[in-house]
């Protein structure tokens, strides 16, 4: 199973304020909605509950006060190793889409980083970690917007 990672960060490091994205980069979502498409995300509760569910998408939900249960398109797990463990046996692609907990918990076990790095300060409460040694970069784009940003791509 490849495990990817795709954030949005701002310029110094802050990925929210609370369960809010602190800024709106008109067309920087789209990344999200077109790469997570039709696949499994895994999320922890805060943020499943914040953005709501998306159509098309399938949702693994860490939340360790929650009971484990599986359904066709959202699953609740106590640990990110449960998620894994289901996650590996009915898709071979996850997508990580946050919180800063599961962002933290998940860095060093990816395999891909999609990063929008939002050209901008912000005052918020959750960063992104810092990116492992052994990750190279081996794709970056600027889009220009009302807030200009770079999409970036990190391997091992």
């Amino acid at each position: 199973m490849i495990i990817s990672l795709m954030a949005a960060r701002s310029a110094n490091n802050v990925i929210g304020n609370n369960a809010d994205i602190p800024w709106k980069a008109e067309g920087e979502q789209l990344l999200f909605k077109a790469m997570t498409y039709n696949h499994w995300i895994l999320v922890g509760r805060k943020t499943y509950e914040a953005m709501g569910r998306l159509p098309n998408r399938k949702y693994a939900v860490i939340s360790g006060s929650c009971e484990e249960k599986t359904g066709e398109d959202l699953c609740f797990f106590k640990t990110i190793d449960n998620a894994l463990k289901y996650l590996s046996n009915v898709t071979d692609l996850v997508v990580v889409s946050g919180g800063g907990q599961i962002y933290a918990g998940m860095i060093s076990k990816v395999d891909v980083i999609h990063l929008s790095v939002i050209h901008c300060e912000v005052k918020g409460n959750v960063f992104f970690p810092d990116i492992p040694k052994g990750f190279k970069m081996v794709f970056s784009q600027d889009f220009k917007s009302n807030i200009d940003y770079t999409y970036q791509i990190w391997t091992k």
